[in-house]
């Protein structure tokens, strides 16, 4: 087990440390290396701060971090486990790591997280865990102590000796001394009684006269005194030891916290000394230990110091004090000698010693009253201080139960919204995991439907509902159509709007199952008609305005346009405050630009009032006229206010109703605040926008689009007619050129608003401190209240959940909209310092500036315009727009009634919809019929089955026959004339059962034909058939309705009164389903009756209500429908539905054609009717002109004269209006013709298109009927021959027994189909023998197998398709393959041994000279062994190459390369095992020719491809270099050659067949020495050997080497050689002569394509000599 742990730490995970079995003890005792393998695992990620040190500080820290990621894996990991792993237990670690490494591999194979496994683990497990965390970290923390908390124990034990000492010593010392000094004190005392007793004795009579007028000289206090002074001292002694002493331990308590990370120093007596290990490190240690001893000194010699000034101190201190008793002393023998003076004398002294007295009681007096007003004063501040301390400590208490509080809700709100999150995403996948098995169950069962052949459209239906999120199967039903839905079947009419809408849209568009269906060609859909589209938006115009979109907003130039977004206290506002100030941008703050407009608003009232006053004082006119003038007054004032003042109260106007400022008014603001923006700078929005909605509406309004929901209406001939046009609009251009997000955590967030609450009150304290003097002189009231502060503030801090809640809310949405669509968010970590947040974002604005001013610079214009277009709108919902076609082209827009759009708008909007709910329907129906299909043919399937399964009565006789055949006496069974007559009676069993399976056959049969003769499949062709006849009626009605709008307009342009309508409407025939079966049924007929309609009065006059009552009223004539005859029965109307189809279709195409006819001839008829109009009118105006001539002839003669020529008449003056209606009317026909050109082609397409699928679809489901008949024919065929086989194994097994003279013991049943004995055991065939295994090759050693050469050329050439591999890829490559995740079988087990620098020196000993490697030299060299070829061997293998390439382009293909032998043979005759179970031999020989074509084969070629001679080049390759250089021109000039070289040759190879490498024999030798001294070699040869193997030219080093690095340059040089040997470039040169020229030599010993590596000797030797430090070559 510590060999697998091993090998998976050192080979697999790779650890920063070789681990050994002994020392994973001692390796794993401070639990980083275990961080380390949870790190490689992705689990740790706080392993940085792990601690390779060994102490108990950093182990304390590596198992403290390492039990929660053990815990989440399952480890039972608890402070015994940590406590023996530290402690180095024996066995620990190993049984640790071995639960890791099965968790660690379950992991793996799982695939799963930290975070996934985090939030897979349950809540009360998780809290449960984190309970034991905290518990097993308290008492980790008392197993392991800190290495400080060990060393201070040292330290605190030494100074505590030291100081106990030094106590004891000085205490001793004084005590002594104080002894002696009571002793001398209490002489002395005794002494002086006994003086004073005499004197007091004395004076007792004086004293007590002046008793009450003496004030007592009171006795001196204690502290005064000696011993008092004595002990006093001594106290302060012991008390400045003691303050010593504690400054020393907190001095060294400093210095070890300030060293303790170190944890390597060792500080004096505090343990055992690390001696070092080297000169350097003990010098080191020498000077420290000097320097530590020196120190020691210094310190001693100052303690010395100090004891010596106490002492001198004390001294001092018992030296005053014996001067002060010295002069109490001397004051009392004065006052004995005043009182020795006369009793005047006495009397004066004593007053004046009462009056020093009462000076110093004075004074002492005062002294003291003075220090009690101190002490009361230092006693009030201190009261005051400790009750502000007390106020400050409460106050931090509820702050910080008010910031637990906020933090537990924060975690709460984050608990929720991350369970509300996990059942949100858990929902979705449940309903999509229900879905897919909705889609799995359904493909399943249809699956058994259709036999495993699901239609591609019912697929693709299926897939939709998939996507769209709808139930596959049915919920509820919606036949007939519900007037009040429940849910469910509004969900079944959603999904039936779905396909519906999806079979409309395919069948508009040609696509899917409605695409052209004709090979060869791509016929689109028919494209818009630009003059019905003209028509149709000329009529909605006149009754609808245009909605003209306004202009795009114009903004000046800005340098930049962005916005920094973030959580509350991220630090937007300080951030933005400082790059305001250092780049000049201008920050637009929404709460700044609202304050803005209020205040802008509140200033012009101001203005308005004052004005009003103003007016009022002056105005002296009625107060009606004020009234009535007054709101024209507002509205005038209004309309002069500026933007930002209308803003504003609009923003108070709301605010007033308690209600939110909305987006739209928000957007505005900011817009207005944008434009006043000078020109050439920028600006940033502070905060804005907070939500997606926001972010649009202001990309809207930067832009100039209109949002998505003002759009005008959609008219629905947009429905109908624009189909091609995309259905999603480009988006537009980024309104923004950046947005910031200040990242920062919600624990910052709460930390940040903490401070800032504190930092405001006390900014708040002090202002309050130092205005409280003033607020106590002033007499006025504040006008802010304190408790709306506080509620202002509390109110504030709860918001901030809030805050923090909705930003999380809204900010996904931002993110996909800003980052995934616009690519222009930048996020920044806003936890960082201030100052390094500022320098981040104001790079990041520097840099978006730059890139704005190229971006304006290069491409401006272009923006310009992708702007425009992305601005102008254009969906395929919105009207039909003019397009570039229509616009070149000048329509007749002649004035029309009102009338006439009142009437053919609503007109043709019904049209419309009526086209697309009939094509809808019409799909449904489809639909509908498909889906009975399906199962009425599954349905005649599996009842044919069943009636195929139902039992007979064979088994009934073959037990009679059974009883009888048992009770033949036993005796008479074996003689023959009684197995005669049982033979009989078994052949007559056998031709009785016979007869059954026969009648059974004849049944099965006549069911077959009554299903195949059944009405139901026909009755539903014609429903089909139906169905796309009324497809064709739909398109048919549509372009008659679409003539008689175009008719109609055209009309009105110049004629008063409309003309009616043809009479009657293009019918196309239905089939009659309805039979009659006492009838004959007639041959079908098509008619063309088609039923007369209501006229339309077009007049303009008439109402609209006569309009819309009149309807049209279709009747479409019925074709019967003829059952299939008997001689037919097995064909499905295959015929007469194809001829149906057809005579459908040419009606439809002969009513569109007679309409068309019809139209052209009225215009003709209008035509010549106006030119025989004008011809009338001409001959009129020339008769006129005639009488007129007359008149004034005989007014001037009187008499009539003789007959005179007539007169020339004048042109007659054309009217120019009527000019002008003619070219009206001209232009009306040219362009009516051309748009019923179109609409003819139009429908022809789609009448065509729906014939082809309907022809298509009948021809589907007669294969499928077909399949469906010819299965059951299959399965009545296979079951009669199962019975008859079944009766042929009774009748066998029968005569068997009848043959044996034995009874049938067992029980003989007929099954159906099976023979079965004693009921369950089934009578079957001897199965034939198993197949032979496949053939494999066994690994040899190093040898390579086949299958392990094909899988490295595998992956060679994908590293490096073209052949030239470098050597560290290459290593790469080989790596990879010795890994473990490629498995064991990639490599040989030598080759899977070797290590990373062994692989390294391999590679190098492959390309010595070169850092490419070309990988098919060394997949030849891997390859061995193979037969190596002679000379003479490959000369015949390329003739033999070039004789089947017959085009002589020197590429052959897979199947010649078969043709042809190699120089040995590619199939032996090897040894078949006798065992069927073993395989074959395996042909190493066949194979690897195989291989060779896969390494050698070009695959960028179809079919793949061989350079034949390229291959034969790479097996010229020999250990020696110059032999394979001349093999190599051998081969290419055509006869042998020879090349003696002073090198020694190699003689042997081992793994090559034979032991040495011999081309020829000795006699061939010299035949061909002979041939080569007369053949010669030519400079095109050498070049082409020269350029084998892809290397460059320029790798082959030679003395003479130019530089040569092109072909060019080695054919000059090689020119020189023969020019130098006396040949010309043109002739061949003795190859015994170039040979020997040392230019020639160099490149033969230094081409190193020609060097063939045995790489399995190499490895060989390094098995045996077992040093991998060097390879040789052999």
């Amino acid at each position: 087990m510590s060999d697998i742990i091993c090998q998976w730490l050192n080979s697999e995970l790779r650890l920063s440390k070789v681990l050994e079995p002994i020392s994973f003890t001692k390796d794993f005792a401070n639990g980083y290396l275990i961080g380390e393998i949870l790190y490689r695992y992705e689990l740790q990620d706080d392993f940085h701060l792990f601690s390779k040190q060994s102490t108990p500080n950093a182990k304390l820290n590596n198992f403290t971090r390492l039990e929660p990621t053990l815990q989440l894996l399952g480890v039972p990991f608890d402070l015994a486990m940590a406590k023996s792993v530290m402690q180095g237990r024996q066995g620990a670690a190993t049984h640790l790591l071995y639960q890791l490494y099965i968790l660690l591999q379950k992991k793996k194979r799982s695939g799963l997280t930290a975070a996934a496994m985090e939030v897979m683990q349950p809540a009360a497990t998780a809290r449960l865990h984190r309970i034991e965390n905290s518990i097993y970290t308290e008492r980790l923390k008392t197993v392991v102590k800190r290495e400080t908390d060990l060393k201070m124990q040292k330290i605190a034990k030494r100074f505590h000796k030291r100081g106990q000492d030094m106590y004891n010593h000085s205490v001793m010392a004084e005590f002594l001394k104080e002894e002696e000094r009571l002793k001398r004190l209490e002489d002395r005392r005794l002494r002086d009684i006994e003086k004073h007793q005499q004197v007091h004795r004395k004076q007792q009579e004086i004293m007590i006269q002046i008793q009450s007028a003496v004030v007592q000289i009171p006795k001196p206090p204690h502290a005064r005194t000696s011993r008092g002074l004595e002990k006093q001292q001594q106290h302060f002694r012991k008390q400045r030891e003691a303050q010593h002493v504690h400054r020393e331990i907190s001095h060294f308590e400093k210095n070890q916290k300030r060293i303790s990370p170190a944890g390597g120093e060792a500080l004096l007596y505090s343990g055992p000394v690390t001696q070092p290990t080297n000169a350097d490190d003990k010098e080191q240690w020498n000077r420290e230990y000097i320097k530590k001893i020196r120190q020691r000194l210094e310190e001693d010699s100052a303690a010395r110091e100090q004891r010596e000034m106490r002492r001198r101190r004390a001294l001092l201190e018992q030296l005053q004090a014996h001067e002060a008793q010295q002069e109490a002393l001397r004051e009392e023998q004065m006052v004995n000698r005043l009182m020795r003076q006369t009793q005047q004398e006495k009397r004066i002294a004593v007053q004046l010693m009462q009056i020093k007295q009462q000076k110093e009681v004075l004074r002492q007096n005062r002294i003291f009253l003075e220090r009690q007003y101190q002490e009361r004063r230092l006693r009030d501040f201190q009261e005051a201080l400790e009750r502000e301390a007390v106020l400050a400590r409460q106050e931090h208490l509820e702050r910080s139960e008010e910031i637990r509080m906020e933090r537990e809700q924060h975690k709460r709100l984050a608990a929720e919204r991350a369970q509300a999150g996990y059942r949100k995403h858990f929902d979705i996948c449940r309903e999509i995991l229900g879905q897919i098995v909705d889609l799995a169950t359904k493909a399943g069962e249809y699956r058994l439907l259709t036999s495993n052949l699901i239609p591609v459209k019912m697929m693709q239906e299926w897939m939709e509902l998939f996507y769209s999120g709808k139930p596959l199967y049915e919920v509820a039903s919606v036949e007939p159509t519900p007037i009040d839905p429940t849910p469910e079947q509004i969900i079944e009419l959603e999904k039936r709007s779905i396909l519906n809408e999806i079979d409309y849209d395919e069948y508009v568009g040609m696509t899917g199952e409605w695409v052209w269906p004709e090979e060869g060609e791509s016929q689109a859909p028919p494209v818009n008609n630009d003059i019905l589209d003209h028509v149709v938006s000329h009529l909605q115009n006149m009754i609808i305005k245009p909605n003209t979109s306004p202009p795009n907003p114009l903004f000046p130039r800005f340098t930049i346009r962005a916005c920094v977004l973030g959580k509350t206290y991220s630090g937007k506002t300080t951030c933005l405050t400082r790059i305001h100030n250092v780049l000049g941008l201008h920050v637009l703050s929404v709460n700044t630009l609202i304050q803005e407009a209020l205040s802008a608003y509140q200033q012009n009232n101001l203005e308005r009032c004052s004005s009003s006053t103003d007016g009022t004082s002056l105005d002296s006119g009625p107060h009606s006229h004020e009234t009535q003038t007054s709101g024209h007054h507002e509205r005038k004032e209004k309309e002069k206010w500026s933007l930002r003042a209308q803003h504003g109260a609009a923003v108070e106007k709301i605010l007033r109703t308690g209600k939110a400022v909305p987006d739209e008014l928000l957007v505005d603001i900011i817009v207005d605040a944008i434009r006043n923006v000078p020109a050439d700078s920028g600006w940033i929005l502070d905060g804005f926008p907070v939500d997606v909605t926001q972010a649009q509406m202001l990309e809207n309004a930067l832009n100039g689009t209109k949002p998505d929901g003002a759009e005008p209406k959609t008219q629905p001939s947009s429905r109908a007619k624009n189909k091609t046009t995309s259905k999603h609009p480009p988006p537009p251009s980024a309104a923004l050129d950046l947005v910031v997000l200040l990242d920062v955590s919600d624990e910052q967030v709460l930390e940040r608003a903490a401070q800032q609450t504190v930092v405001v009150d006390s900014r708040e304290q002090e202002r309050e401190d130092s205005d409280a003097l003033e607020e106590k002189r002033s007499t006025d009231l504040d006008t802010q209240d304190p408790t709306s502060l506080s509620t202002d503030k509390s109110l504030e801090r709860e918001q901030i959940q809030h805050r923090i809640s909705g930003f999380h809310d809204t900010w996904p949405k931002l993110e996909k909209w800003f980052g995934d669509q616009q690519n222009i968010l930048v996020k920044i970590t806003a936890e960082e310092d201030e100052d390094i947040l500022f320098s981040n974002v104001e790079m990041i604005l520097k840099d978006t500036m730059d890139s704005v001013e190229k971006g304006s610079a290069l491409g401006h214009s272009g923006k310009k315009s992708s702007l425009s277009d992305h601005t102008r709108p254009g969906t395929a919902c919105s009207a039909p727009q003019t397009t570039p076609r229509s616009a070149a082209r000048a329509f007749v827009d002649e004035p029309l009634p009102k009338e006439i759009p009142q009437y053919l708008v609503p007109y043709w909007e019904t049209t419309c919809n009526s086209y697309v709910t009939n094509v809808k329907t019409v799909m449904q129906n489809l639909r509908g019929e498909r889906e009975l299909i399906i199962h009425h043919l599954y349905n005649i399937r599996e009842n044919f089955r069943q009636h195929l399964q139902k039992p007979d009565l064979k088994q009934e006789f073959v037990s009679a026959w059974q009883r009888d055949y048992n009770n033949v006496p036993d005796n008479i069974r074996d003689d023959e004339e009684t197995k005669g007559e049982l033979h009989q009676r078994l052949d007559d069993l056998r031709e009785r059962l016979w007869d059954i399976c026969d009648k059974r056959k004849e049944e099965s049969m006549q069911e077959r034909a009554s299903v195949i003769d059944d009405d139901w499949l026909d009755d539903h062709t014609a429903v089909l058939i139906n169905h796309y006849s009324a497809l064709m009626q739909i398109e048919v009605s549509k372009f008659q309705d679409s003539v008689c709008l175009m008719k109609d307009y055209y009309s009105g342009m110049y004629k008063s009164v409309l003309p009616e309508s043809r009479p009657d409407f293009a019918c196309v025939p239905l089939l009659d389903i309805t039979r009659d079966d006492n009838t004959e049924p007639e041959a079908p007929k098509i008619s063309s009756v088609t039923a007369p309609s209501e006229k339309r009065s077009k007049s303009a006059g008439r109402k609209d209500t006569e309009i819309e009552d009149k309807k049209k009223s279709k009747m479409f004539p019925l074709v019967s429908c003829t059952a299939p005859s008997n001689e037919l029965s097995k064909q499905v109307l295959l015929c007469p539905d194809e001829k149906l189809l057809l005579e459908f279709y040419q009606t439809a195409l002969t009513a569109v054609k007679n309409m068309v006819c019809a139209e052209t001839q009225q215009q003709e008829e209008e035509k010549g009717d106006e030119e025989q109009q004008q011809q009338i009118v001409h001959r009129l105006s020339q008769a006129s002109n005639s009488a007129t001539d007359k008149k004034k002839a005989g007014k001037k003669k009187g008499a009539p004269s003789p007959s005179q020529e007539p007169s020339p008449q004048p042109a007659v003056e054309e009217n120019p209006d009527e000019a002008k209606r003619r070219t009206v009317r001209r232009r009306i026909r040219q362009e009516f013709t051309a748009a019923l050109e179109h609409e003819e082609h139009a429908v022809t397409l789609r009448l065509e298109l729906v014939k082809a699928h309907a022809l298509k679809t009948m021809s589907s489901l007669l294969q499928r009927a077909e399949q469906t008949y010819g299965n059951m024919d299959d399965w009545l065929g296979a079951r009669f021959l199962s019975e008859m086989k079944s009766i042929d194994q009774l009748t066998e097994l029968v005569r068997q027994h009848i043959e044996n003279s034995v009874q049938i013991r067992h029980e003989l049943v007929l099954q159906c189909t099976d023979f079965c004995i004693d009921g369950d055991t089934q009578v079957v065939a001897s199965p034939p023998p198993p197949p032979r295994p496949l053939m494999l090759e066994q690994p040899n050693n190093s040898t390579l197998t086949v299958q392990q050469l094909n899988i490295l050329c595998t992956q060679l050439h994908k590293a490096a398709p073209t052949g030239l591999l470098s050597t560290n890829e290459m290593s790469e490559v080989l790596q990879d393959l010795m890994s473990s995740h490629m498995g064991s079988g990639a490599l040989p087990e030598p080759w899977m041994n070797l290590t990373t620098s062994q692989v390294v020196e391999l590679v190098c000993v492959l390309a010595p000279d070169s850092e490419m490697l070309n990988w098919h030299q060394f997949l030849l060299s891997a390859a061995l062994p193979w037969p190596f070829p002679s000379q003479n061997q490959l000369i015949k293998t390329l003739q033999r190459y070039k004789a089947i390439d017959t085009a002589g382009t020197g590429l052959i293909t897979h199947e010649q390369y078969t043709q042809v032998e190699l120089w040995f043979p590619s199939k032996r005759d090897l040894p078949v095992p006798d065992d069927p179970t073993e395989p074959l031999p395996f042909d190493r020989q066949a194979n690897l020719k195989q291989f060779f074509f896969t390494l050698f084969a070009s695959a960028h070629t179809s079919p793949v491809t061989l350079d034949y001679l390229n291959m034969l080049l790479y097996f010229c390759c020999h250990p020696e270099p110059a032999q394979g250089f001349t093999r190599a021109l051998s081969l290419m000039s055509g006869h042998t050659l020879n090349y003696k070289h002073t090198s020694p040759l190699i003689q042997s190879m081992p793994y090559m067949e034979g032991t040495e490498i011999k081309e020829v024999d000795a006699d061939d030798e010299e035949e061909r020495g002979a041939e080569s001294e007369e053949e010669g070699v030519s400079v095109d040869d050498v070049l082409r050997v020269l350029s084998h193997g892809n290397n460059p030219m320029s790798t082959f080093p030679n003395r003479f080497h130019l530089n040569c690095s092109s072909t060019d340059e080695y054919r000059e040089e090689l020119v020189k050689v023969c020019k130098e040997l006396g040949f010309k470039a043109e002739e061949k040169i003795p190859f015994s002569i170039l040979s020997q020229h040392p230019f020639l030599q160099d490149i033969m010993e230094g081409s190193s394509q020609y060097l063939l590596i045995d790489i399995h000797k190499i490895l060989q030797i390094q098995k045996t000599e077992g040093d991998s430090k060097s390879f040789e070559t052999s």
